[in-house]
């Protein structure tokens, strides 16, 4: 059956399926953590996970795919099945001109971004929030110079929570849809570009008005150099959800500059009817160092802030730019960022803001940053973020003022991974986080710092052991201060 898919033209010509499974047994001295008096527990985690690559002339399946069983032997805690992916796949359906994406993601948030952080091996505080995605897109070109593009991006967001104070979050399931088409030319030295884009949000409670916002855009750019070009934009919008006129007019600017293919700095800004809108992005790499900063400022739902979360963790994106040259092949190259981050003990993101789910139209600002340094026996990852999310300005749906859509959150994190042996690392991990509520006299606020120390030792090709222990202190004005212990033991093997 294999050879025959593989066979066709169409399907994937080259596959790559690795199943796996791991299993943790955790001793924690406050499983309530966030929610209640201190309770000691034993804490069971197995997880059967699943990483596939098909690679074809037309057709690209990625992704991962793993179920999180988590039970609590003492029974302080509900236990349950957490699932756990990121797969996506892209079909050339017609050569060179039309091509259908799809995606399904589930993944893990906080239910109150007040409470305590999820861990991988609690049920505390949690809601799993699934979102699918089908993406038509038309891609062509009139030359060398000049393309079109017509994409439609279509995302259906759902939550669940076994713990009846996230029941709440369930209102922020919707859809998000983005709808885009576009010409441009490339600036040689002078190039254009002439879109319009439509932005619907609508969220599942049957009362809530389709949020749209429909914008028409132009560009005008100039190459100055080979590695820099400026240029200049405006346009108008129009938006249903904001008090008196929705027209206005769009006005800014845009650079890139790119002096090699191992760093690349862009950024734009735009007045919206919002206010200012913008976004840098820079990234550097070499062989053994990698840096990604980000900042932006713009508007987002809760459907739409899923469909923009990165596929992959900081640490996995930093490694994999890192590898870059040493391994041109992205399969092979996310094969072995993959056995890099288990044989050294890393996780495979840092710390990062809360993604806030619940039913809200936010005017955010963020700011994130990660580095990562690479040597022969040593590895450093040091991140850190800060997000602001507020009521959109003027806007007459869903600006309510509550501490949960209207909060700063900052922190930052830092993890060290030291080769002992050919076959047994150490890591250590500690990071700082807060989340305080904007305005109010006395705002709701929590602070929590964390550390952990983990030995992994490869005992076969394919199967690594860890043990290791971590402490978390919590304070807050809103979930019940405290602290925990913990130590745990575990075993990973791939087939």
């Amino acid at each position: 059956m294999l050879s025959a898919v593989a066979s066709s033209p169409v399907m994937a010509q080259r596959w790559t399926i690795e199943p796996g499974i791991s299993s943790q047994l955790t001793w924690t001295s406050n499983s309530l953590l966030g929610t209640g008096s201190a309770q000691n527990d034993t804490v069971f985690d197995v997880r059967p996970r699943i990483a596939i690559l098909g690679e074809g002339a037309r057709l690209r399946l990625a992704g991962s795919a793993a179920l999180n069983g988590i039970t609590y032997l003492d029974g302080s805690q509900s236990s349950r099945v957490l699932p756990e992916g990121d797969l996506s796949a892209r079909l050339e359906a017609v050569e060179r001109w039309l091509y259908l994406e799809g995606a399904v993601r589930a993944s893990q948030t906080s239910a109150d971004p007040f409470g305590v952080r999820t861990e991988a091996t609690s049920t505390t505080n949690t809601v799993t929030t699934t979102q699918g995605r089908f993406s038509p897109s038309i891609e062509a070109a009139f030359g060398p110079l000049t393309r079109y593009r017509i994409r439609s991006d279509n995302t259906w967001t759902s939550a669940s929570s076994a713990d009846s104070s996230a029941a709440a979050a369930t209102g922020a399931g919707g859809y998000f849809g983005r709808h885009a088409a576009s010409i441009e030319h490339d600036p040689r030295p002078l190039g254009w570009r002439l879109e319009v884009e439509r932005s619907d949000t609508r969220y599942d409670d049957g009362v809530t008005t389709a949020l749209v916002t429909d914008l028409a855009r132009g560009v005008v750019d100039y190459a100055l150099t080979e590695d820099l070009s400026l240029g200049l934009r405006g346009g108008y919008e129009r938006s249903n959800f904001i008090t008196g006129d929705g027209r206005h007019a769009i006005y800014g600017g845009q650079m890139k500059w790119q002096p090699s293919a191992r760093t690349l700095l862009t950024a734009d800004g735009e007045r919206r009817f919002f206010g200012s809108a913008w976004r840098l992005g820079f990234d550097h790499r070499t062989p053994q160092l990698a840096v990604n900063l980000g900042l932006s400022r713009g508007i987002q739902s809760a459907p739409q802030s899923l469909f923009e979360i990165p596929a992959t963790g900081n640490v996995e994106t930093l490694l994999l730019a890192m590898f870059t040259t040493r391994y041109p092949d992205p399969a092979e190259r996310a094969r072995v960022v993959q056995k890099f981050i288990a044989d050294q003990g890393l996780p495979p993101s840092t710390l990062g803001s809360t993604n806030i789910y619940s039913q809200r139209l936010s005017l955010v600002t963020s700011r994130t940053g990660s580095i990562g340094l690479i040597g022969l026996r040593n590895s450093l990852v040091l991140s850190g973020y800060y997000t602001r999310t507020e009521d959109v300005p003027d806007s007459a749906v869903l600006a309510t003022g509550l501490a949960a859509n209207n909060n700063l959150q900052y922190g930052t994190g830092l993890t060290f991974a030291h080769r002992l042996a050919m076959s047994v690392s150490l890591s250590a991990t500690i990071d700082w986080s807060r989340i305080k509520a904007l305005g109010g006299v006395a705002p709701d606020l929590t602070t929590q710092r964390g550390a952990r120390v983990q030995l992994n030792v490869q005992v076969s090709p394919k199967t690594g052991a860890v043990i290791g222990g971590r402490y978390r202190k919590l304070d807050s004005t809103v979930a019940v201060p405290g602290h925990e212990g913990a130590v745990y033991v575990g075993i990973d093997h791939r087939f």
